[in-house]
């Protein structure tokens, strides 16, 4: 299949919805599914479409966690143009309400072949972020072209329903590669499946938390990967370090659900040759900083042909999209994340990324896990406050501000550490920084209120 699948004919929708069943249809019938089968996954997707054919509703949402009942509903939902919400099975009854309160808002003859996949996971309410045929195949092509791979074969133990999981099935669909879908946990607690695969053929998918788990169990097998895509989450420099010593072809990515994944990267042989920046900007995307006044740090803005058309339920037709996101570009023109803008905290008139202050603290090995908010203070404005988990030696809190002493200026260094059993994350691994945030302002107040 090439490029010229990108069309702007709104009319020849529906011709381009049917070579679409037939390519998947046919891709199935190949063996595009390694370790599932195809004839199951056609068969369901016949039934499917069957259903929405001969009564279609305004919209499907795509709640599962098998893989053969995701592709056959993905593949149903873009044949008859049903808008496809990609939803978490594991969703609660909050997040169910949100859901029903914007799927309510679904104009068929708006939204029709809409793909919308869910974000907002780490604070805010959920959001859905719409997508096309056409933005997911703009993000492939990009993402084909800068590796240079004329067939991607992924390695997938990432939930089809983000954004992360759903461009290896569109990469491996649109390239004639494989996807070999595994589940993450079974990969971590049966040997025998690692002993099974070689991966030295395939792309993988990692957020920081997957990665130190499986370096830890074998990074033999790891190292055996082509490539190794790290995203969702800052990576600590004591993760990098080791991944590096473990000759891991690690490519840092930055990227999100409303660019269809990745925008930028960092190719493996310059990962180690020890760069930790996210790399180089993806064929298909634009980046520009809008800088503050004699800084090099600016806010991150986009612009890529895989950028989404809006949020669910309003479409967007301004260029760029203006991220939270702050980075610095250097001379070869790497993305280097330094933080949130949102996130930034204000102590004493300074200002403080937690990013470069985690990144501090896990370099020192004295705990595994850690996060850093900012606490309402009357005197401060806002206090620096660090939430970790301890590594397996018990630590105290001046050795932990002896440890990063010298290493960040005395202003970054957090005035209140919180001892927890673990950080609060969602799926992926990011941290759920409202949860975070809770728990370091009411502990905050505790002690506050203990000291008088």
């Amino acid at each position: 299949m090439s490029q010229d699948l990108s069309i702007e004919n709104a009319s020849a929708r529906d011709i381009l919805a049917e070579k679409i069943y037939d390519l998947c249809c046919q891709r199935l019938e190949d063996g595009w599914l390694v370790n599932l089968d195809g004839k199951v996954t056609i068969d369901l997707a016949e039934q499917k479409s069957h259903e929405f054919a001969q009564s279609p509703p305004n919209f499907s949402a795509i709640a599962t966690a098998d893989p053969i009942e995701f592709i056959a509903t993905f593949m149903a939902g873009l044949r008859w143009g049903v808008p496809l919400f990609l939803c978490n099975p594991q969703w609660g009854i909050v997040e169910w309400e949100e859901v029903d309160i914007l799927t309510a808002k679904v104009d068929l003859a708006i939204h029709r072949y809409c793909i919308a996949i869910p974000t907002g996971g780490s604070s805010g309410k959920i959001k859905f972020a719409i997508h096309t045929w056409e933005t997911l195949c703009a993000s492939v092509w990009g993402f084909r072209d800068f590796y240079g791979e004329s067939e991607i074969n992924c390695f997938c133990i990432l939930p089809l329903y983000h954004v992360s999981g759903l461009m290896q099935l569109m990469r491996s669909l649109l390239t004639k590669g494989k996807l070999l879908i595994v589940d993450y946990h079974q990969l971590c607690h049966d040997p025998s499946i690692r002993d099974r695969i070689s991966p030295c053929d395939y792309f993988i998918s990692l957020v920081p938390t997957q990665l130190h788990k499986l370096l830890a169990l074998n990074p033999h097998w790891l190292a055996g990967f082509k490539t190794i895509l790290l995203g969702g989450a800052p990576p600590s420099l004591g993760l990098l370090d080791r991944s590096r010593s473990a000759g891991l072809p690690l490519a840092l990515t930055y990227g999100m659900t409303e660019t269809a994944s990745q925008i930028t990267s960092l190719k493996p042989s310059e990962f180690l040759l020890g760069n930790n920046s996210c790399g180089s900007v993806l064929p298909h995307a634009e980046i520009r900083l809008e800088l503050a006044k004699s800084d090099r740090i600016g806010t991150i803005e986009i612009a890529a042909k895989s950028l989404m058309l809006g949020y669910f339920p309003d479409l967007d037709t301004g260029k760029y999209f203006y991220t939270d996101d702050l980075g610095i570009i250097d001379d070869r023109g790497n993305l280097s994340i330094v933080g949130r803008n949102s996130s930034k905290i204000i102590t004493g008139g300074e200002n403080v990324f937690p990013i470069e202050v985690v990144k501090a603290i896990m370099a020192t090995g004295l705990v595994v896990d850690i996060w850093v908010v900012g606490v309402p203070d009357p005197y401060w404005g806002q206090v620096v406050t660090a939430v970790y988990v301890e590594s397996d030696l018990p630590v105290s809190q001046q050795q932990l501000v002896d440890a990063i002493a010298g290493k960040l200026s005395k202003y970054k260094i957090p005035k209140y550490w919180l001892k927890v059993s673990e950080i609060p994350r969602n799926s992926l691994g990011k941290v759920s920084i409202d949860a975070v945030e809770s728990l370091a302002r009411e502990a905050y107040m505790r002690s506050n209120l203990s000291d008088r």
